[in-house]
């Protein structure tokens, strides 16, 4: 066998020659490096004081938002002066919202405090304490004892939860109220490793370094595991010191400088005899070569062994040491396209997997694994921003009729492409997966300043929409979680999602909401319940504005921003009380309720996605109930006599005295017989009616005057508070003297 292989190798190793060549002008370009040391020193210097200006500035403008809140919220100064008259509960809860809006507002702000000179209190975002209980309490008695402009503390610990670890922060304390201050102190934390973010984002640690130490001498950056004393500030072991400065605003220690610097000065030094080094390498670089091809391939003799070993199975053709090496690839290439296609399928699945971690998993993915999975994934691991959205198919029921499995599976798959291909992988990235047969989650990974608006994302979900609806033919409603900076955090925006879209029916469909957009908007459920109520007392005795309440109703249900689940139980729930109202009634009325409202009813309910969709047939069907619930009661001869005691009893309720007796008497009827035909109009009870309508009366007196409940029983037709207290209770459900303390208050 001709040793062709070890020809080649001879021969390809010579291009090491060609080190000589580059050893040579890399000696030349060495002279250089003092010039380059020179702007990198420079450029330090430029970087330092940069650092420096950014940090202080930062803290004076948290400084001057503290000042500005200390003198202009009227929350804070009602809870300084807290003041007889004033509700704790309120003061507590507006001045909580001033804090956490100076928390929102600047992102650096760790936590705020308040501590009220007058009673020891000390108010933080999650709860008032006594100072005697506060676990910060030893900072607030420095805090006292200092001047008023006394600046930002040392770095020390603190934590706004005692079960919570505590972390690094800088603190600055205010006097209050301004100008005397003697009421009080507002407390500001500044985290420290977000204060320092700044030198992350810009040094390279390659070239340069930066150490920080605080007014104590103890090291802020870079963090270690301990923080020793830094001693001297001339020199680092990192390399050589270049800028030094002092921050009067922060009290910290700024030490900087390039690494590598002698090395650079070493290699310059050197320069002066590159000819004999050069000269040197090159001799080397021959005989360097020559002894490597026979070092190297000793290797290639061993394989031609094995191959040798085999030539009696496999046979050798040509001559040439790679023949059989050919075929030995060619079934190890079959392998691998085997193992890809394999690979593929299982990416898919575990990708899916991976997401339903990130977004909804019970633990937060470390970031050695996020960057290892991601790169897996082909994703990149490196953002700016995190935001995440989900697309909900509308009218699905629709969709799944309409569409074949093999159409909606195909429509999903162009959906997924559809959104992928609106991504620009330098600006913003999008990671899409369906959670659900009418759902696609959307990671949106963000990476340049201007994409991580809010707005700019919507739009961007807007046009995706809008392209759907144009040339797919189905609508979508997107529901988009806020922006996070940290994979972690990923969930968080992930059920914000999700909770806007369960807002779908007040929200409206086929549309970007935000979650934001529902901040401070969503409705309370309790004043249906009421007014249902109401409503359906209203409805049996033919109420004549029975029709308007209903349209008052519906125009709250579309104001007010209620959850989808919330609207259905409403809805339910008014339908029950309907239902028990109508089998009370006349068969005619109830027949008509289960043959037509009630499927007419069930139906939108169920189906309605919006609305606009749930409402005119509410409306709708419930007028023609009344309508033809109208019609039957006129039809009947007695209705003009059960509307005159009715009118009767409506202004005589005052009168202990009101029984069927006196009605018999007043109307000339048999009592028995007017209990029944009052029965069968109103559907209850004439007992139950004047109860009803005694327990209104008496609701409104108890929140519209300060009648004490005697003068309150008397005048709804009681003799004894005792049998109106009890009376009430069992109508309402709770005592005279809680309904009006709870419900004036709520």
């Amino acid at each position: 066998m001709n040793k062709t292989w070890y020809k080649r190798l001879l021969l390809s190793y010579f291009p090491i020659l060609f080190i000589t060549v580059s050893v040579i002008i890399f000696i030349a370009v060495s002279m250089l490096s003092e010039f380059s040391i020179q702007e990198t020193e420079k450029a330090n210097r430029v970087f330092s004081k940069y650092v420096t200006d950014s940090m202080e500035t930062s803290l004076k403008g948290i400084e001057r938002v503290m000042l500005e809140e200390a003198g202009n919220s009227t929350a804070i100064y009602n809870f300084f002066e807290m003041k007889d008259t004033a509700d704790p509960g309120t003061v507590y809860y507006e001045t909580s919202k001033e804090m956490h809006k100076m928390m929102d507002d600047n992102p650096l702000i760790h936590s705020v405090y308040l501590y009220r000179a007058k009673d020891r209190v000390v108010l933080t975002t999650n709860a008032v304490e006594k100072l005697d209980s506060f676990q910060d309490k030893d900072f607030i008695a420095q805090a006292l004892e200092k001047p008023q402009n006394a600046g930002w503390s040392p770095v020390r610990e603190y934590s706004n939860l005692s079960l919570q670890p505590k972390d690094k922060v800088i603190s600055l304390s205010k006097k209050a109220l301004i100008p005397f201050g003697n009421q009080g102190i507002i407390v500001v934390n500044v985290r420290v490793d977000l204060l320092l973010r700044i030198v992350d984002e810009m040094i390279n640690p390659d070239i340069t370094f930066m150490d920080i130490t605080d007014a104590r001498g103890l090291k802020v950056y870079p963090v270690t595991q301990a923080d020793p004393a830094v001693s001297g500030k001339t020199g680092s072991s990192k390399g050589t010191v270049i800028t030094s400065l002092d921050s009067k605003v922060i009290g910290w220690h700024f030490m900087s400088g390039i690494k590598g610097g002698r090395t650079f000065s070493w290699v310059s030094a050197i320069s002066r005899i590159w000819i004999g080094i050069g000269l040197a390498t090159v001799l080397f670089s021959i005989v360097y070569t020559v002894y490597v091809t026979r070092r190297n391939y000793k290797p290639i003799e061993g394989i031609m062994a094995q191959i040798n070993s085999y030539q009696s199975r496999s046979p050798l053709k040509g001559g040439d040491e790679f023949s059989f090496i050919g075929k030995v690839l060619d079934n190890l290439m079959d392998q691998t396209i085997r193992y890809e296609k394999q690979f593929q399928e299982d990416l898919i699945v575990r990708r899916k997997q991976f997401f339903h971690e990130v977004t909804e998993g019970p633990a937060a993915i470390p970031q050695q694994e996020w960057a290892a999975s991601m790169g897996r994934f082909k994703l990149p691991s490196h953002y700016l921003k995190l935001m995440a959205g989900i697309a909900e198919i509308d009218a699905f029921a629709a969709f799944q009729q309409n569409y074949s499995a093999t159409d909606r599976q195909l429509l999903k798959f162009a959906l997924t492409n559809v959104v992928h291909e609106f991504s620009d992988p330098e600006r913003l990235t999008v990671w899409a997966e369906w959670i659900s047969d009418r759902r696609l989650a959307i990671l949106l990974l963000i990476h340049k300043e201007e994409q991580s608006e809010p707005e700019a994302v919507a739009e961007l979900l807007d046009r995706f929409r809008t392209w759907v609806a144009v040339n797919l033919k189905i609508t979508l409603t997107l529901g988009l979680g806020r922006a996070v900076s940290r994979h972690e955090a990923v969930r968080e925006s992930y059920q914000e999602a999700l909770t806007v879209l369960d807002y779908k029916m007040s929200a409206g469909s086929n549309k970007v909401i935000r979650y934001g957009e529902l901040d401070g908007e969503a409705g309370d459920t309790h004043k249906y319940y009421q007014r249902m109520d109401a409503m359906n007392q209203e409805f049996r005795i033919a109420d004549a504005a029975w029709q308007v309440q209903l349209e008052q109703f519906a125009q709250e249900l579309e104001t007010d921003v209620l959850k989808d689940d919330d609207i259905r139980q409403l809805l339910r729930y008014f339908t029950r009380l309907l239902q028990r109202t109508m089998e009370g009634l006349s068969p005619e009325i109830l027949a008509y309720w289960n043959d037509e409202t009630v499927p007419a009813l069930s139906g939108a309910i169920e189906a309605s996605e919006t609305l606009e969709e749930l409402l005119p047939v509410l409306v709708s069907s419930l007028t023609r109930l009344h309508g033809h619930y109208i019609a039957l009661r006129e039809s009947k001869n007695h209705h003009q006599l059960m509307s005159e005691i009715r009118r009767y009893i409506e202004e005589n309720y005052a009168n202990p005295d009101l029984s069927l007796n006196l009605i018999s008497n007043e109307f000339n009827v048999n009592a028995k017989y007017s209990s029944h035909l009052f029965k069968e109009e109103y559907g209850l009870k004439f007992v139950d009616f004047l109860m009803n309508l005694r327990m209104e009366h008496a609701k409104k007196l108890l929140l519209e005057t300060e009648l004490p409940l005697q003068d309150i029983s008397e005048k709804v037709g009681y003799t004894h508070s005792i049998s109106f207290g009890r009376t009430f209770k069992k109508v309402v459900g709770v005592t005279p003297g809680d309904y009006r303390k709870y419900m004036r208050t709520s």
